[in-house]
């Protein structure tokens, strides 16, 4: 076992703080319910962003790179709501095991960064070194973060590998 899954299997479980809190009513239960059903959207945005990149690389046109920019400004603004119904789904507990806590920092660092690449996209500049700087690495952070995030809502090991 690894030291992650050692972590989580010796401290307390997150899937046991997550049954807690969906068990809670009314509107304070639904916004706790929300945060699986935000992530999604800036994931593809921002992976797609990273790709259509790729393909600028490649041969630059206009119109890729205006793709870029609207998926970049729509996979931050999205990280940032994910990041926000993540702590709503918590809470203010900063419990848990390693998995927990890589999660919740990593998603935070994913909507900081994602701020940060819409900032030097809306720029439009010539060099596009810095908006790749940045965009390449939220790609690998969310590959990573969505590992976690199966992790923390599947179980240890959940793609079997």
């Amino acid at each position: 076992m690894d030291a992650m899954g050692s972590a989580a299997v010796s401290g307390e479980t997150t899937q046991g703080h997550d049954a807690e809190q969906v068990e809670s009513d009314g509107i304070a239960g639904a916004l706790k319910s929300l945060h699986p059903a935000t992530v999604h959207f800036p994931i593809a945005l921002l992976l797609m962003a990273t790709l259509t990149e790729l393909f600028a690389m490649a041969r630059r046109t206009p119109e890729r790179e205006a793709a870029v920019k609207i998926m970049i400004y729509g996979g931050a603004a999205g990280a940032v709501v994910a990041a926000l119904f993540g702590w709503i789904h918590t809470g203010l507990w900063f419990g848990g095991d390693t998995v927990m806590q890589l999660h919740r920092w990593n998603g935070m660092l994913i909507a900081v960064l994602g701020l940060l690449a819409a900032g030097i996209a809306s720029r439009n500049p010539q060099s596009r070194l810095s908006l790749r700087l940045t965009l390449f690495p939220v790609a690998a952070l969310l590959i990573a973060q969505g590992y976690m995030g199966g992790e923390l809502a599947h179980g240890l090991n959940h793609l079997k590998l």
